[in-house]
């Protein structure tokens, strides 16, 4: 990116519109900007800051003190710049928005901040945008780095750097975060926690995974009525659910055996039953079958005599082949000569209504129906010597239509431009009074633009307050379905818990009945331990709780109570929400909001259709006078030009009168020279066309009489009596071959029939037919095909029940087998689940760490150590070779490290810390520092060519042998084109540095001048 033309007005301390040429303090790579303190150095370089981003850098950015206060109220604040990236030159203007004096009364206006981006395209300037935004997103895109990091690569503050040198990890990882973005390793922290929480998740699922694996076992043998408790395992013992499984799945193999014998046998009864449904079938297909061959055998036999014709047809007309060829040349040299003749007849009727053939021919064979050769030959010969002499008289000709062509488009031209002088006369007219119009509108739409910043604030406040009255009509209806779901949910539990209440306490009630149920004479009392129940309880009768029923109804009681738990969150957050949403408004009437948002949006449209419009304006006006004064030079430029035109028009007219009396003779009737050439040649070419025809005539009519000839010999040799016949014996080459083809058709149907005739199928039926067996009916097939069907339907139902046995053996098996392998794999899940805790907390600082140092510190540390590394090149040919700077993540106390910095001393081999350094030296090593992160902040924006470097203040701490160490490495810079403007009011650069550029300060404001003295002055 360089610089090319500054303009700055009403802006910083400059009141007049002031103008910097960069080009030509560039033109040796180093120019000072000097000037007393406080003149406006650092201006001039917030006001390209402000043209290229709209703010400017560090405190000053506050846009409403931009204007300069030595400005007349009523002059616009505006700063335009040129500069180019690689090959293309743009230009942006700013205005700052500002207090204007109202044009009505007294008070101000605050005119809108406004920026223009064009580009240069050949010579002219192409708008590109004239919107802030767009062509602010437009600029950061072209020079590849936002404010900050254009700031700090190609304006290098000195000061900054130095607070940089000396500073804590804290602020040096502030602007290193602005100047590089660590945002995706941030996101990698995040990335690394989440996957820590979801590996011990994981871990608890697949903890939890054995007990649902072994569930999944019983419900499957629950599908067959098998349930562990006829196992006789416990089943609340995960130590046993190995066995118990094993067991389900021997009883269901039993299951198994017994249904695949009874599967068998049905097996064997449907493939009998098949075969002899297959057996009728195929009697049925041969009776068919045979049928079907009767009547194809009669339609055979119907088309013989049709065929006979057929082969007949072919006979003749491969007889009359031979003669094919010479019959075709005989047609064809008929066709010829009858063509000869018309085209004979067409050429004389032509040669005999041209008017100028009759100049070169006899009067007497001017209209007979045959010319001799010898007339034509003669004819041909008479037209061409005239032909001759005309031709040459056609230069003069030639010349003459020249001129009358050039005539007329001078009498043309000099119309045009009386009519184009009279047009832009007119057009003055216009434009000056289109520009008194527009200038008495301006004033009424700039005061209609007002406010349009206030504007859009209420737009935005009446949108989110509409917004918010939504949500809140939304977080009602939310509210109102949480409070019924709610209810249904607490009133479900507490049915379902009174119901397992009630099946619990008759579950205790029956409890003696189920132990007096299973006393046995002779066995102890599990209660008393006696062997003798002389009067055990006698069950009343009724229905008995069992202990699944009572488990069962628990659990529902217990699943309905987690409901009501998330219902009652559920409503509550929904309560919350309502209430957040009442705070903010939203009880408000959505008529009200919307009316509200309405009005809010009518007005900010107006206002910024009255700004648009009056930015339009403007520019019309300044199209206008621009288009007035091209108007007006391009009028004088036509009336000079209807003057010259006027003078060759008259010198043509001379011309024209000379030629045409000296060719006047030779046109004879015709309207030109030109025209009797084309008489004359016409009848040339028709006595030429007649001579030509009558010899392809003579020619024709020979050829036509010895094919006749040869025709009538080859007649001899054939059964036909004449041509005529033989020709009507010829078939058309389509209809022959249909012919031949139907014929080999007919003759491979009959082989195909014979065929047919000798199938066994077809013997069979004829036998079967002889012995007066009757072919199978379709009741007789329906009736067996119905029973077949029956018996395989069995079979296939015995087959299903046996597979799903197998198929839930198999998965028994399979769970046993995985009830296995899940202790093997819940290990290493443990195992990575530790790894993945480890790794987030070193990621974050923290655990084996030990320089407690994040990811994205880290990163910075990396940065910092490039910048160092760049910073170090520079420093060392300021210092003489004597000062390196380090970059350091060594601790300190309990602070995280990873961005220190240190200087390693040349001379003692030392290292320490930077605030050690004098002021000259903090002022070579900050210079150093900003040129090196300049360095590798151009590098991370995609190697950006950045030609225009600024250098500001600080070299007042220098002596002047570090004085001249720094100027050469700052003169290095210039190497490549790249050009560095120091900013300094230091006496000893006015004498190094001849290109200089000095803000001088006055009560009026500061002003700058472009100053060249020779080196050394």
């Amino acid at each position: 990116m360089r610089l090319h033309q500054l303009e700055i007005q009403a802006f910083g301390p400059f009141a007049d519109r002031q103008s910097v040429d960069f080009d030509a303090l560039s033109s040796q790579g180093l120019f000072l900007l000097n000037g007393p303190t406080g003149a406006g150095k650092s201006s001039v370089l917030d006001a390209v800051c402000f043209a290229l981003y709209g703010s400017v850098p560090g405190a000053r950015q506050a846009a409403k003190r931009l204007r300069s206060d030595h400005a007349a109220e009523s002059v616009a604040p505006e700063v335009a710049l040129e500069f180019s990236v690689a090959e293309r030159r743009f230009r942006v203007v700013r205005s700052p928005a500002w207090d204007r004096p109202a044009r009505r009364g007294s008070g101000t206006t605050t005119e809108q901040a406004r920026t223009l981006l064009s580009e240069r395209i050949g010579i002219e300037w192409v708008q590109k945008s004239a919107r802030n935004d767009e062509a602010g997103l437009e600029l950061q895109t072209l020079l590849g780095m936002d404010k900050e990091q254009f700031t700090k690569v190609v304006m290098l503050p000195q000061g900054e750097f130095a607070a940089f040198l000396r500073a804590d990890a804290k602020p040096r990882r502030e602007l290193l975060q602005r100047l590089f973005s660590t945002t995706r390793f941030e996101d990698l922290e995040r990335l690394f926690a989440e996957e820590s929480q979801r590996a011990a998740r994981g871990l608890a699922e697949q903890e939890a995974r054995q007990r649902h694996l072994f569930l999944r076992a019983v419900d499957e043998a629950g599908r067959h009525d098998l349930g562990v408790a006829d196992t006789g395992v416990d089943p609340e013992s995960s130590e046993d659910w190995a066995a118990s499984l094993q067991a389900l799945a021997a009883a269901l193999t039993g299951r198994r055996d017994a249904a695949a014998l009874e599967s068998t046998e049905l097996a064997e009864r449907s493939a009998l039953m098949d075969a002899s449904l297959a057996a009728l079938r195929q009697r049925r297909s041969r009776a068919e079958a045979l049928v079907e061959v009767r009547k194809q055998q009669q339609d055979h036999d119907s088309r013989a005599d049709e065929i006979a014709r057929m082969v007949e047809l072919a006979r003749r007309h491969d007889q009359a082949q031979g003669l094919a060829a010479l019959l075709r040349l005989d047609d064809e040299g008929a066709a010829t000569v009858v063509g000869a003749r018309a085209r004979y007849r067409k050429a004389l009727r032509r040669l005999q209504d041209n008017t100028a053939s009759a100049e070169y021919l006899d009067t007497g064979l001017v209209s007979r129906d045959e010319v001799p050769r010898e007339a034509l030959s003669s004819g041909c010969a008479a037209s061409s010597s005239a032909l001759g002499v005309l031709r040459a008289a056609l230069p003069d000709e030639q010349r003459l239509l020249d001129v009358r062509a050039e005539l007329d488009a001078r009498t043309a031209d000099v119309a045009a431009l009386d009519e184009r002088i009279e047009r832009a006369g007119d057009t003055i007219s216009v434009l000056q009074r289109q520009r008194i119009a527009d200038a008495e509108g301006l004033v009424v739409l700039r005061e209609a633009a007002d406010g349009v910043a206030h504007l859009r604030a209420d737009l935005a406040a009446a949108v989110a307050a509409e917004e918010t009255v939504k949500q809140y009509r939304a977080a009602e209806k939310r509210r109102a379905a949480a409070d019924a779901e709610h209810a249904v949910a607490s009133e479900r539990f507490l049915a379902l818990k009174e119901e397992w209440l009630a099946k619990l306490q008759l579950r205790l009630e029956q409890a003696a009945e189920e132990l007096a149920e299973q006393l046995v004479d002779g066995q102890p009392c599990p209660v008393c331990g006696s062997v003798e129940h002389p009067a055990p309880v006698t069950s009343p009768g009724g229905d008995r709780i069992t202990l699944d029923e009572e488990q069962a109804a628990r659990r529902l009681q217990a699943s309905a109570e987690r409901t009501l738990h998330e219902a009652r969150e559920v409503r509550d957050r929904a309560r919350l929400e309502v209430a957040e949403l009442a705070a903010r408004g939203g009880e408000l009437a959505p008529e009200e909001a919307a009316a509200s948002t309405r009005a809010a949006r009518g007005r900010l449209e107006g206002a910024e259709a009255a700004h648009a419009e009056c930015v339009a304006v403007e520019e019309r006006l300044r199209r206008a006078t621009e288009e007035e004064e091209r108007t007006r030079a391009a009028r004088d430029s036509l009336r000079e030009e209807r003057t010259a035109a006027d003078s060759r028009r008259l010198s043509l007219l001379d011309q024209d009168r000379m030629l045409a009396l000296r060719l006047s003779g030779l046109q004879a009737a015709a309207p030109s020279l030109g025209a009797r050439i084309e008489e004359v040649q016409q009848a040339y070419d028709d006595f030429e066309a007649v001579r030509e025809a009558l010899d392809a005539l003579v020619q024709a009519s020979a050829r036509q009489e010895d094919n006749r000839r040869r025709v009538e010999e080859a007649l001899l040799d054939t059964p036909f009596a004449s041509a005529n016949e033989a020709r009507s014996a010829l078939l058309p080459d389509d209809r022959h071959a249909r012919i031949v083809q139907e014929v080999k058709d007919h003759e491979v149907r009959g082989h195909r029939l014979d065929a047919a005739w000798d199938d066994d199928r077809i013997r069979d039926s004829l036998r079967e037919e002889q012995d007066g067996v009757e072919p199978p009916t379709d009741e007789d097939e329906r009736v067996a095909g119905a029973a077949a069907d029956e018996l395989r339907g069995r079979a296939q139902r015995a087959g299903i029940d046996v597979e799903v046995l197998g198929h839930s053996v198999a998965q028994l098996e399979g769970y046993a087998l995985q009830l296995a392998q899940l202790e093997q794999e819940i290990a290493p899940v443990r195992d990575q689940a530790r790894l993945a805790a480890a790794v987030a907390d070193t990621a974050r600082g923290g655990g084996e760490n030990l320089y407690k140092m994040s990811l994205a510190t880290y990163v910075l540390a990396s940065r910092l150590e490039q910048v160092a590394a760049a910073a170090t090149e520079r420093l060392l040919q300021m210092s003489d070779g004597r000062y390196a700077l380090v970059h350091s993540d060594a601790t300190a106390g309990n602070k995280r490290s990873g961005l220190g910095l240190n200087v390693i001393d040349g001379w003692t081999g030392n290292r320490r810390d930077t605030s050690t350094l004098s002021g000259g030296e903090s002022f070579m090593a900050s210079l150093a520092l900003a040129l090196g992160l300049a360095d590798v902040v151009q590098q991370e924006a995609g190697g950006l060519d950045i030609e225009t470097l600024f250098v500001d203040e600080g070299f007042g701490s220098l002596d002047d042998q570090a004085l001249e160490q720094v100027m050469d490495a700052l003169e290095g810079l210039r190497s490549g084109g790249r050009v560095v403007g120091l900013v300094s009011h230091v006496p000893e650069l006015k004498q190094r540095v001849s290109a200089q550029l000095q803000v001088v300060k006055g009560r009026q404001g500061s002003s700058l001048r472009y100053v060249e003295q020779p080196a050394g002055v």
